[in-house]
């Protein structure tokens, strides 16, 4: 069973009346109503009988509703790589294992990872909280920051994207132990409700200290790498990632886009947190050997940037005039700004998915 320290304790119950007052408000009482239909709805998709006669156009449906993929203006592109990825009937057979299997959650979660690619945690944790909401929680970038703003970064793994069933595991534990202060009147557990506290910790309350004001912050690479991707979509491109460019030279993330009849243009991302710098030029000259590569991007933090560009210096006009350079906290600004997009655009009902 996880413990939360005195400390931890203290901040959560120092947020309470304020979150229980925003409970009260229009925005709380929509955001609550947001997840108890969701709720419904997946228990009525997925549910141990349901899930046998799960069709693609179900599993599409799950997919656009994910927050997940919020960011995403093309929500078919996201079911369409994870379909062309995987056999449907084995699809369907491994979220059957991962939601109702008989082996320990760390096994079933590790396993869905290794049979079905294209799903990152943020997708497979929220089926598994709207599913059974009294067992599993929500790994998220949001769910992240809260745990942060409790106190709770060093005790789990906050600063991962991806984490192990094991990992996962004990966040659950942790996010049980939350939720039994802030609804200590409550017998069965409801994780979603920890899940709303986190989000409006995120949303209305500003950290005492900004991330991205020191050069050396940190961030994980294969979730800036999804969001470039989600980012190059929305923007209308078609957004690879892990993208064989050229001979020698696979890059992070590929955007790319016709014009007319003249042609494609592509534009590559290289993320680089830590790791060697001669490695990431040399790719990115391979790279270059694509005659569509417009642009040669390279995302990290302030200062590998400031040492990336050092490093450049001496090397040819036409390779330096190639290279862009991107802050890795100003991909997630983009990444969020445009969920928000998203979301106020969806209230409009333009254009309702099939």
């Amino acid at each position: 069973m996880f413990t939360l320290d005195d400390n931890v304790k203290a901040r959560i119950t120092g947020f309470l009346p304020g979150f229980r007052k925003w409970l009260e408000t229009d925005e709380g009482k929509e955001f609550l109503k947001e997840r108890e239909d969701k709720e419904r709805e997946f228990k009525t998709l997925l549910n141990a009988a349901a899930i046998e006669q799960l069709s693609e156009p179900d599993f599409r449906r799950i997919i656009v509703s994910l927050w997940a993929y919020v960011g995403w203006t093309n929500k078919d592109y996201v079911a369409d790589r994870i379909l062309k990825s995987t056999d449907f009937n084995t699809l369907r057979s491994e979220l059957k294992n991962l939601l109702y299997g008989a082996a320990p959650l760390a096994s079933r979660y590790d396993r869905f990872f290794e049979k079905v690619k294209f799903i990152g945690p943020a997708g497979v944790t929220e089926i598994l909280a709207f599913a059974h909401p009294e067992q599993y929680g929500i790994w998220n970038d949001k769910s992240r920051r809260g745990l942060e703003i409790l106190g709770l970064g060093e005790a789990l793994p906050t600063k991962k994207y991806r984490i192990s069933g094991s990992e996962y595991e004990r966040v659950n534990e942790a996010l049980k132990a939350i939720f039994r202060m802030i609804n200590p009147e409550k017998v069965e557990l409801n994780l979603i409700n920890v899940d709303l506290f986190l989000f409006y910790l995120v949303a209305r309350r500003k950290e005492e200290t900004a991330v991205g004001e020191e050069e050396d912050y940190d961030f994980d690479h294969d979730e800036i790498v999804e969001k470039l991707v989600e980012v190059g979509s929305g923007l209308g491109f078609e957004a690879s990632s892990e993208y064989q460019v050229a001979k020698g030279a696979r890059v992070d993330v590929l955007w790319q886009a016709k014009i007319a009849n003249l042609g494609v243009v592509s534009y590559v991302f290289e993320v680089q947190r830590g790791g060697s710098i001669d490695s990431l030029i040399l790719n990115l000259q391979r790279a270059k050997n694509n005659p569509t590569v417009q642009k040669l991007v390279v995302v990290a933090n302030t200062k590998d940037l400031k040492r990336i560009r050092e490093e450049v210096e001496s090397l040819s006009e036409d390779f330096r005039k190639s290279l862009a350079y991107l802050e890795a906290k100003d991909v997630e600004r983009a990444s969020d700004l445009l969920a928000e997009l998203n979301t106020i655009i969806s209230r409009l009902e333009l254009v309702k998915s099939s």
